[in-house]
């Protein structure tokens, strides 16, 4: 099976995913994405809603995986935002994460009485 049919195979989201993930793949199959997309003439709404759901995940997950001694907080690259729109992704979901995280806050109360 070609690219071309296997990802016409694919939903949307699935292939905006490979966009967003260069890295991964192929020059061939990069193309075959971009071609099949380009082919389902989808709003530009739809796409961009798309575009933010797996960024935000993207992101989520770099913020998961850092470690905030040795890491640097890179913003990360995609085919169709630009940079200030990833950094204001970023940024969006770094608050989010400080704030499930009691953002990283070290409680000297608690520590006192843990130790107890």
């Amino acid at each position: 099976m070609n690219l071309a049919k296997r990802y016409a195979r694919k939903d949307t989201k699935t292939l905006v995913m490979v966009l967003e993930h260069p890295e991964d793949y192929s020059a061939a199959a990069l193309e075959a994405a971009e071609a099949e997309l380009n082919f389902r003439e989808l709003e530009d709404e739809v796409i961009y809603a798309l575009v933010e759901e797996v960024n935000r995940a993207r992101i989520v997950k770099m913020l998961n995986n850092l470690n905030p001694i040795n890491d640097e907080l890179t913003v990360l690259k995609s085919h169709w935002l630009t940079e200030s729109e990833m950094k204001r992704l970023t940024k969006e979901e770094f608050k989010l994460l400080l704030d499930r995280k009691d953002g990283f806050r070290f409680d000297v109360l608690k520590y006192a009485i843990g130790g107890l």
